[in-house]
């Protein structure tokens, strides 16, 4: 049984940059003393391509600033070395040396961008020291024909010996204008699962700076050398990622938050990359916890099975229970288990049956020839269905788009799979009837903890669905599945992939498995997070409580200056919520009388992205580590924060509108780009980034990669914001596009993050 539990968004009505009314907004009131530049536009007969968050605005992998230099200098150590020192170097034996790039920190990007940092190890490969002074003479002298090198204005050996170079303003033009042209970019946006580095009919896409006949990781024509080279992109896979995955009959808890948070990310993160990803949540529906809830409900007549065991029930209608009834009901059934030991056994019973499946029914006699009893099977159902409620609920609350398909779906696989394992040897049967499998064929059974796949009296576990669970994804064509669940399952599932690899049914050379775990949520006390009784949190108090949290964060903001928004020290806990009134410039009053089109409307959906953004955010920051759950830190202004970002993006959004900003109709081709001031520099250069950013967080899973860009890139544009003047600069058409650049890339990282965008704090 398959239920679909999507909460579907149209991501397009929610993005505010591709809104064209946006930037056609009137002018309530004169921002600037200056007179005004007009920006330079171009009417075309076909619309633009209106820029979308969803989809890549170009090729990412082909945009690769590390790839770039990497080839690049693979031209130059060429030119530099013979055929001998070449074999010395990049086919050692010991050590297969492949160029290295970092970026310089930011305090020097304005001197240098990216270094060469383990130019040492090839110097020792070659035991010489002047490579450094070779490989420049190199390409100083061959600039012409070395690929990319126009991208390089100039290389220098450090005192550490590492090489330095700094790239072009050409280079980074040329990254600014991807970023706001919206003339012909289409052809890019859906385009990348063909894998291949696409030929776009688009200026940008044919300039110098486009990696041509791109190649990937474990393409078969790689050589030697390009098969060590961990900078080649990843092929597009079909992926499976199975995330959120509750138990039925409890309350999503706190400690859901974070797989919820970081498979949603991944998803959005592997699709923009163009994977073709199915979400997954593998709830839990199939083991003794149930059973121990269905015969305590069904022993005490629980009411939200009255549909089914009384008959006179008004219309059989069913009595839905609350999550938190849900949990207090498997809490008392827990609990009788202890003290009851006739009752334990008949927990196990009902487990055991209700796994049977359906009830099955002979079609000429009518009587019951298999399948459940049909009170328990039906029991079960509405459970399920019961439980299912509170998670749609914060799974709305959270954007959260997931199918559902639990443990008990593989129920008629199970059987199947314990025979095939039995067949190879795998499976050992323990004096009590347990069916176990040893891991370790080097150790004694009797120094070893067996993974136990069937229960003496028939019941499957955990371990047996998941085994299920690897093997059918394989079989139905997944090059690529994710499994994320708390640290504690960690052991778990290592010896899962061990067991589908042993039988066959895995092969981590064509199939990349991996589980992403994460750390628990802590109090201030250090400990898990909990309520005052010692409770886990129910998630969904959690998420009304940010919504409110946010409405007091967003209204402290508006007593700050400016400075003091770079550099907060007050909470959100000293602000009155009834300063909101006072505090907010857009209260739906019009005072002025003016078009109603002018006003940015603040509703409770407002507070809503804020709160469930922020605590998303903050969440992916920490990735696998635990961490201590302070509304403080996560509605901060100062620090990696979703507020934080969205402050820059506000920024931008008012600025954009002071000045009637019209992103579809404007063509960038006509404004002439003079040289970049050192804060324009320094925030286009971060920009350039973004390929090797998405790049990294592909391979490593990691989101809290994107977050660190996004508050680089938001530092950087405060600093340019902070202390150049914008409108009514000679230059205010470079500095505009500049700002919506910027905009389009955070919105494009809080997009994948799972944070949506609001227009105003």
């Amino acid at each position: 049984m398959i239920r679909n539990l999507s909460i579907y968004k149209n991501f397009n009505n929610n993005n505010i940059i591709s809104n064209k009314s946006l930037y056609l907004l009137n002018i309530k009131r004169n921002f600037s003393t200056t007179t005004q530049q007009p920006i330079k536009k171009e009417i075309k007969v076909d619309q633009p391509e209106n820029f979308n968050i969803k989809n890549k605005w170009f090729d990412v992998n082909s945009r690769s600033a590390f790839l770039l230099l990497h080839q690049c200098f693979k031209s130059i150590f060429e030119k530099t070395l013979t055929k001998e020192e070449i074999e010395k170097v990049f086919k050692n034996e010991k050590i297969k040396y492949q160029a290295v790039f970092s970026t310089v920190p930011s305090k020097k990007v304005f001197d240098y961008d990216y270094s060469l940092s383990n130019l040492m190890v090839a110097s020792m490969l070659l035991k010489d020291n002047d490579l450094g002074k070779k490989l420049i003479n190199t390409f100083e002298s061959n600039k012409s024909e070395i690929p990319y090198s126009s991208m390089i204005e100039k290389l220098e050996l450090s005192n550490k010996g590492h090489l330095n170079l700094r790239v072009t303003d050409e280079y980074l033009k040329t990254i600014l204008k991807l970023w706001i042209d919206s003339y012909g970019n289409s052809n890019n946006n859906n385009n990348n699962n063909n894998n291949n580095n696409n030929n776009n009919n688009n200026d940008s896409d044919k300039s110098k700076f486009l990696i041509d006949n791109l190649k990937f990781q474990g393409d078969k024509d790689l050589n030697e050398i390009e098969k060590e080279n961990k900078l080649l992109p990843i092929r597009n896979k079909k992926v499976l990622v199975d995330f959120a995955s509750p138990n039925m009959s409890k309350e999503l808890h706190v400690g859901h938050l974070r797989s919820i948070a970081l498979g949603e990310s991944i998803c959005r993160i592997l699709e923009y990359m163009g994977h073709e990803v199915e979400r997954i949540s593998h709830a839990g529906d199939f083991g003794t916890p149930l059973g121990i809830v269905l015969a305590h409900s069904l022993e005490t007549n629980a009411d939200y099975l009255k549909h089914i065991q009384d008959p006179n029930c008004k219309d059989n209608e069913p009595i839905i229970p609350t999550p938190k009834e849900l949990s207090e009901l498997y809490s008392t059934s827990k609990k009788r288990t202890k003290t009851d030991e006739q009752f334990s056994k008949r927990t196990l019973w009902t487990a055991a049956e209700f796994q049977k499946g359906p009830p099955i029914y002979d079609e000429h006699s009518g009587k019951q020839i298999g399948g459940s009893d049909p009170t328990v099977y039906n029991a079960w159902l509405a459970l399920c269905e019961a439980s299912r409620i509170g998670f749609n609920k914060v799974f709305k609350m959270l954007d959260i788009n997931v199918n559902e398909r639990g443990e008990s779906f593989y129920r008629d696989m199970l059987p199947g799979v314990i025979d095939e394992l039995t067949k190879m040897g795998f499976v050992d049967v323990s004096e009590d009837g347990r069916k176990c499998i040893f891991l370790d064929k080097t150790k004694s059974k009797d120094s070893q903890v067996p993974v136990v796949v069937q229960k003496s009296d028939g019941a499957y576990l955990y371990a047996t669905t998941d085994i299920a669970a690897i093997k059918h994804r394989v079989e139905s064509g997944k090059e690529w599945v994710i499994v994320i669940t708390d640290d504690s399952q960690s052991d778990h599932f290592q010896q899962v992939f061990k067991i589908a690899e042993d039988a066959n049914w895995l092969n981590r050379k064509q199939t990349r498995v991996d589980h992403l775990s994460f750390g628990v949520v802590r109090g201030a006390n250090g400990q898990k997070l909990s309520s005052r009784d010692g409770n886990p949190i129910a998630l969904i108090d959690l998420l009304h409580e940010s919504i409110e949290r946010s409405k007091q964060a967003t209204s402290l903001s508006k007593s700050f200056t400016r400075s003091e928004k770079l550099d907060i020290t007050q909470n959100a806990n000293n602000i009155e919520i009834n300063r909101l009134l006072d505090t907010f410039e857009n209260n739906n009053n019009n005072n002025n009388n003016n078009n109603n089109d002018n006003e940015i409307i603040i509703d409770e959906n407002h507070f809503h992205k804020i709160g469930m953004g922020a605590l998303k955010y903050y969440d992916l920051t920490h990735r696998n580590n635990p961490y201590v759950f302070s509304y403080d830190s996560i509605l901060s202004f100062k620090g990696n924060t979703s507020i934080y970002i969205l402050y820059c993006y506000t920024r931008i959004a008012t600025l954009l509108r002071r000045v009637n900003f019209d992103s579809l109709n404007l063509n960038p081709n006509l404004v002439e780009f003079k040289e970049f001031t050192e804060k324009e520099r320094n925030l286009i250069f971060i920009m350039s980034r973004f390929s090797d950013v998405m790049k990294n967080t592909e391979q490593s899973l990691k989101p809290g990669v994107i977050c660190d860009f996004l508050w680089d890139l938001s530092n950087s544009f405060h600093q340019f914001y902070e202390t150049e003047k914008i409108i009514g600069n000679e230059r205010q058409d470079q500095k505009l596009f500049i700002c919506l650049a910027t905009q389009r890339i955070l919105s494009t990282g809080l997009h994948l993050l799972g944070v949506e965008t609001v227009e105003k704090l």
